[in-house]
């Protein structure tokens, strides 16, 4: 069965505006042509999408799955119509980028420079946050694409992944501190220890609090919490304090030299990239992916 792709936009129309008249007013429809369109939808579908109330029109639960699908269409007409317009300036793009933290110190600021020195007229938008909001927002279509841990089974649906390289996990410290001395360490024997942790709304944040609980160790209450890996990296190296980090961040970025030891069961991450299943990448995200596949293989071999 194939969707009008005009009816899903004359739908999201009623979902934004709440009601037919405003709705057919933005779409610049008359107000029975709107209410046609969403009846044959509703046909097609074999059920109702949205609920009518005296208050107005209220999407239903296949209403707001229809919806989400209907930004997507409209967030890739519209970079369509960037894309054309861009291509007759001679520029490549748009490229909308998100990026976790940790990405952000070394990995990005390689890739990009390994992407602009093949591509010297570009219009790429970069931005940093944690996975809980990247990932809706690369959803919605505000991203083309985003970079940092793999989802695995927790990929929503409409997404592909593609990982990059995997990424392991070490306790990091001032090198003041005595426990810097140690060969390796275990969650077990920093039962009583002073922590810098990251703050929720990331993967990486629900790893290391499923470590703390594979090893029976309740989350630190004396704990200060920040997601500003540089911010971490000072405080534990001017403190007693102690931070769970990662190699790839002691790769990208150790300006206030702090020491690392291996974490005995901590495992490692896998890094990924990230995007929408409907469409394509624009060709400067899908030679993007391609640096970034190459970057993760050198690290994995350093």
């Amino acid at each position: 069965m194939r969707i009008d792709p005009r009816q899903l936009l004359n739908l999201l129309a009623i979902a934004e505006h709440g009601s037919f008249n405003r709705a057919a007013a933005a779409r610049g429809i008359s107000q029975p042509a709107l209410s046609g369109s969403i009846a044959e939808l509703e046909r097609k579908l074999g059920y109702l999408v949205i609920t009518r109330t005296r208050r107005g029109s209220e999407l239903n639960e296949y209403g707001r799955i229809l919806v989400q699908g209907a930004r997507t269409v409209e967030a890739l007409l519209a970079q369509t119509a960037d894309q054309l317009r861009l291509a007759r300036l001679g520029v490549a793009g748009p490229l909308r980028v998100g990026a976790t933290p940790s990405m952000t110190l070394k990995f990005m600021p390689d890739l990009m420079g390994a992407l602009l020195r093949e591509e010297s007229s570009v219009q790429i938008e970069l931005r940093e946050g944690l996975d809980d909001e990247l990932i809706p927002a690369l959803l919605r279509g505000d991203l083309d694409l985003v970079l940092g841990p793999a989802l695995g089974p927790a990929l929503p649906v409409g997404l592909t992944e593609q990982a990059l390289f995997d990424d392991a996990f070490a306790v990091g410290m001032s090198p003041r501190n005595p426990l810097a001395r140690r060969r390796s360490l275990s969650l077990t024997e920093l039962r009583d220890s002073l922590w810098v942790l990251p703050g929720p709304g990331s993967a990486y944040r629900r790893y290391i609090e499923a470590l703390f609980m594979a090893a029976g160790i309740p989350w630190p209450s004396n704990c200060v919490v920040s997601n500003n890996l540089q911010l971490v990296e000072s405080i534990i190296t001017l403190t007693d304090r102690i931070s769970m980090v990662t190699q790839l961040q002691v790769r990208a970025h150790n300006y206030w030299r702090m020491r690392t030891v291996p974490l005995r069961g901590g495992g490692r991450r896998t890094l990924s990239a990230k995007w929408r299943r409907i469409g394509t990448l624009p060709p400067i995200g899908t030679r993007l992916v391609e640096l970034a596949g190459a970057q993760g293989a050198e690290l994995a071999s350093a």
